[in-house]
């Protein structure tokens, strides 16, 4: 029995895909340039933005972006705020309100 030969494909394979725009999480700093950001901005200033309260380094606030990524907010020490973890958290409830989401629960 003859064997059919194989036709090289007429098509060329399509080409990569387009790069997507980085999304927030991708856009945001990250390891050790994010921990010397941390100590660079709360020995600056180590009272919480809302309340005024003194937060203790390292795990007694949060590092807030003032304009948020998602909302086109740059990621860099000026958009960057100590927050105690109470106001970080009610800050991001308001956010998340004014954004239509639910807030997750942990």
């Amino acid at each position: 029995m003859a064997r059919l030969k194989t036709l090289p494909p007429r098509l060329k394979p399509a080409g990569s895909r387009l790069a997507l725009a980085p999304t927030p999480s991708e856009r945001r700093i990250t390891g050790r340039r994010l921990q010397a950001r941390r100590m660079r901005i709360w020995s600056a200033d180590p009272t919480c933005r809302d309340c005024n309260a003194v937060t203790r380094y390292p795990d007694g606030f949060e590092l807030d972006h003032e304009v948020a990524l998602t909302n086109g907010g740059e990621d860099t020490d000026e958009n960057c705020r100590v927050r105690c973890i109470e106001c970080h958290k009610a800050k991001t409830r308001a956010d998340l309100a004014w954004a239509g989401r639910s807030v997750p629960r942990r």
